[in-house]
C-alpha cells in the first residue's frame, strides 16, 4: 500500500515538470478534495468503531465469565436443595441448555460482526482505494463440541430414571463440579480467542486508515511546497524515488523470507511423511 501511494505521488510530480502554476494549483485542489472526501470517510469509520464496540460487548456478554460463574453457583444451589435425582437432573439439563444457547448466540454475533467488517472494508476499498482485505474467519464449533461431549458423558452415566438415592445424587454433584470446571476453562479459551480475532479483523482497517491519512497529508504538503518553490519539485521527486527504492528492497527481503519459510515447511512436511 505504501509503495502504491509513493508511486502515485511520483507520477503526479513527474507530470508537473515544466507545468505552469495553473496546473499545480489544479493538482493542489484535487488533493484537497481527496483529503476532504477521506475525512468524511473517517467520520463513517468512527461510527463503525462505535458500532463495533457495541457488537463486541454483546458478544462478550454471551461468553461472559462472571455470568457463567453466576450460573454455576445457581445450578449448584439448585442441586444442593434437591433430594431427588429428578431435581438434580433438571438442574444439569438446564445448565447444558443455557451454555449451548449462549455459544449458539455467540456464533450468530460473530457472523454479524464479520459481515459488518467485510462491508466496511469493501466500502473503503471502493471509495478510497484501500486494500480490500478478507476478514479472518472465526468458529465457535470447537467450544460447542466440548460442551456436547460433556453433556453426552453425563447422559450416559447419570441421566437415568428418578430414584431417591443419596449416593447417586452425590456422584452427580461431583460430576457437575468437574463439568463446571471444564466449561469455565472452555470459556476462558473462547474469550482469549475472541480477543485475538477481534484485534485481527480491526487492526488492518485502522492501519490502512492511518496510512492513507498520512499519505494524503504528505501529498498536500508536497504540492504546497512545490507551489511556493519550483526547485522543491525535483527535491521531492528524488526523495520519493529514494523511498520507493527502500520499499522495493524491503519487499524483496520479505519475499526471500517467505520463500525460506515455505521451503522449511515443505521440508518438515516431507520429513513427517517419511517418518510416518
Amino acid at each position: 500500500g505504501r509503495l502504491s501511494s509513493v508511486r502515485e505521488q511520483l507520477d503526479e510530480l513527474k507530470n508537473l515538470r515544466g507545468k505552469n502554476q495553473d496546473v499545480i494549483e489544479h493538482m493542489m485542489s484535487k488533493v484537497k478534495a481527496d483529503k476532504e472526501n477521506f475525512e468524511k470517510g473517517l467520520q463513517r469509520f468512527q461510527a463503525l468503531r462505535s458500532v463495533f464496540s457495541t457488537q463486541t460487548n454483546k458478544l462478550y456478554r454471551y461468553l461472559g465469565m462472571e455470568a457463567l460463574k453466576a450460573e454455576v453457583r445457581d445450578i449448584r444451589s439448585q442441586m444442593e436443595k434437591s433430594r431427588f435425582t429428578k431435581g438434580i437432573r433438571e438442574a444439569m439439563n438446564t445448565f447444558f441448555k443455557d451454555i449451548s444457547g449462549n455459544i449458539g448466540r455467540a456464533t450468530e454475533q460473530v457472523e454479524e460482526i464479520k459481515l459488518m467488517m467485510e462491508a466496511m472494508y469493501k466500502k473503503f476499498s471502493e471509495e478510497h482505494g484501500l486494500n480490500s482485505a478478507s476478514t479472518t474467519p472465526f468458529s465457535t464449533l470447537k467450544y460447542q463440541k466440548e460442551v456436547t461431549k460433556l453433556e453426552k458423558a453425563y447422559n450416559e452415566h447419570f441421566n437415568t430414571m428418578m430414584v431417591y438415592a443419596s449416593e447417586r445424587a452425590g456422584l452427580t454433584k461431583k460430576f457437575f463440579e468437574t463439568v463446571a470446571t471444564r466449561v469455565v476453562q472452555v470459556y476462558e479459551i473462547a474469550n482469549r480467542d475472541v480477543d485475538n480475532w477481534l484485534k485481527a479483523i480491526m487492526a488492518p482497517m485502522e492501519t490502512q486508515v492511518r496510512e492513507h491519512q498520512l499519505q494524503l497529508r504528505r501529498r498536500l504538503e508536497s504540492i504546497k511546497r512545490i507551489h511556493k518553490a519550483t526547485d522543491t519539485l525535483e527535491d521531492r521527486i528524488a526523495e520519493l524515488e529514494h523511498m520507493e527504492g527502500n520499499m522495493l528492497r524491503q519487499l524483496k527481503e520479505i519475499q526471500d523470507l517467505n520463500a525460506e519459510m515455505q521451503e522449511a515447511l515443505i521440508h518438515d512436511a516431507n520429513r513427517d511423511v517419511v517418518e510416518a
